[in-house]
């Protein structure tokens, strides 16, 4: 239950934040990569206030060789993200992400986790979900190879943080070192081709507001991963993410197809059902 609120809470502030982020890179008051810089600046600060606080740096150098790979992953992984929000529907950007779960899954049982029948019930309910869309035309392609790669990419950069924080790193530890090669590389991204210095947005409300909302949700959704397999944990949170970006993509962005997503919603309420253990 408390991974579930975690999530909860992740899914919603991240929808903040990106749809935040979607409508001033659309206006272009903010770059792909300063948005970026602004997704990871007061996380980063919070992980590595969490590791000073606790006196506590577990770190492992047995872990090099994955944190190394995930670095290079997630670097990869945060561009075609950015690139996804800001060119999909927040919707399809939603949906489509769903399809990280199948592959997690399994990763999962090939990582030795014992996956029941209910999870994989739900899991593919939320697969067919999406099918529903495709076949109704519920979702707009503009966008969707980003959406896709991030989608795939997003098993492999899960997998291998959910192995380091079981075998040998902390939450903060790992996702500092991670956040902070992260940082930099926006950072020096953003100042060369805006050239200026991206930390001075952090003084106007709005996009101190959008860095926030995104700090919150990575901690967040972080610390959840903690205590449930990974495929479970993404399923909860691809199937918030899709009620929030698709509250969103409708409320603020005149999506249209509601129909049809809104019944894809509840497949994907169902298999949440299913992932989450609830009692029928």
């Amino acid at each position: 239950m408390l991974s579930i609120l975690l999530l909860t809470a992740s899914t919603f502030f991240s929808e903040v934040g990106a749809s935040l982020g979607k409508e001033e890179v659309s206006h272009r008051k903010e770059t792909i990569y300063t948005y970026g810089f602004l997704s990871l600046v007061l996380s980063t600060l919070v992980f590595i206030g969490i590791a000073v606080l606790r006196g506590e740096f577990l770190f492992s150098s047995g872990s090099l060789p994955t944190l190394t790979l995930r670095i290079v992953l997630e670097i990869v992984q945060s561009y075609v993200s950015i690139k996804a929000i800001t060119i999909a529907d927040r919707s399809t950007f939603g949906f489509l992400r769903v399809l990280t779960i199948p592959l997690l899954l399994m990763v999962d049982l090939s990582l030795g986790y014992v996956l029941t029948p209910n999870e994989l019930i739900g899991a593919s309910l939320l697969t067919v979900s999406l099918l529903f869309l495709f076949l109704n035309h519920g979702l707009r392609y503009k966008g969707i190879g980003f959406v896709l790669f991030s989608a795939c990419n997003a098993v492999l950069t899960v997998s291998l943080f959910k192995y380091d924080v079981s075998h040998f790193n902390s939450v903060e530890v790992e996702q500092g070192s991670v956040q902070i090669i992260l940082l930099l590389f926006f950072m020096y991204m953003a100042w060369r081709t805006t050239r200026k210095n991206p930390i001075r947005l952090l003084v106007k409300p709005l996009f101190l507001f959008q860095s926030a909302s995104q700090a919150i949700a990575g901690v967040l959704s972080s610390f959840a991963y903690l205590y449930i397999p990974a495929s479970v944990a993404m399923s909860i949170d691809r199937s918030l993410s899709v009620f929030f970006s698709m509250f969103a993509g409708n409320r603020y962005f005149h999506e249209k197809k509601l129909v049809q997503k809104f019944v894809s919603l509840l497949l994907l309420i169902i298999g949440f059902a299913f992932l989450a253990g609830f009692p029928w």
